[in-house]
């Protein structure tokens, strides 16, 4: 209950959660070694992942869906100390994201933010392989998704790549929905305490699993809301945006 009502409240403030919570990195120049840069990367990318989680049902021509999310991780993984101490407990990031659908299928999605003296910007593209008409509707919409970010700021910057499936069924009142994710994330150094860190590079790959329901409260608006299995780590992530 209490991780549920953290995550309404940052979804809330999305677009300004960066006023409002603890900065994250803020210890990443003090505290990073280079054991620890492996171990980073695999919480960031899984931020940065779940970011993108959504239905198995793409938009559809001419479909889009403009708004903002907030995803949630309850705690740094075991072996991220750049995180844990700098005392961070529970930590999010949010999103603005724009998603229009093309024909043969295909949504293309920007998204990005400027939080925590961080930019981060990055897109990609979902394909469905099978979506639902009004005959059919009793099984799932399938699609497939891939994603890039790149994440710059002054102690370090990120490249990171998504690969999602995802499932989702449109049930009269609410869409269920799952998804498995992988994430590759790349973090570089830029600024350490430790002499000769500037420039070190680690790489980390984690899973992700997410189960959630997708909801129209208002004609044209939609909310989101899912658990996270975040690299063995719980979390949760919540959208709100304006949608056709």
């Amino acid at each position: 209950m209490k991780t549920t009502a953290l995550l309404l409240a940052l979804a809330v403030l999305a677009p300004s959660a960066h006023a409002v919570q603890p900065n994250p990195f803020s210890g990443f120049q003090q505290n990073a070694k280079s054991n620890l840069l492996k171990p980073f990367a695999l919480d960031l990318g899984g931020l940065l992942g779940a970011s993108v989680v959504d239905t198995g049902r793409t938009y559809g021509f001419p479909g889009f869906w403009v708004g903002g999310d907030a995803v949630l991780q309850t705690r740094p993984n075991s072996n991220d100390l750049i995180l844990r101490d700098s005392g961070v407990h529970s930590f999010a990031l949010p999103m603005v994201q724009a998603g229009v659908g093309l024909p043969f299928g295909t949504d293309l999605i920007v998204h990005g933010v400027g939080a925590y003296g961080v930019n981060i910007y990055g897109g990609g593209l979902r394909k469905s392989l099978y979506r639902t008409g009004l005959i059919d509707s009793f099984l799932p919409n399938v699609s497939v998704s891939a994603f890039g970010d790149k994440v710059n700021a002054g102690p370090f910057n990120a490249a990171h790549g998504a690969f999602n499936a995802d499932a989702s069924w449109n049930l009269p009142l609410i869409k269920p929905f799952i998804e498995a994710g992988y994430d590759l994330t790349k973090v570089t150094v830029g600024a350490a305490q430790v002499a000769g860190l500037a420039g070190t590079s680690a790489t980390a790959n984690g899973t992700r699993l997410a189960a959630g329901v997708d909801l129209t409260p208002f004609p044209l608006l939609d909310l989101r809301l899912a658990l996270l299995d975040l690299h063995g780590i719980p979390g949760g992530q919540l959208g709100l945006g304006v949608t056709f």
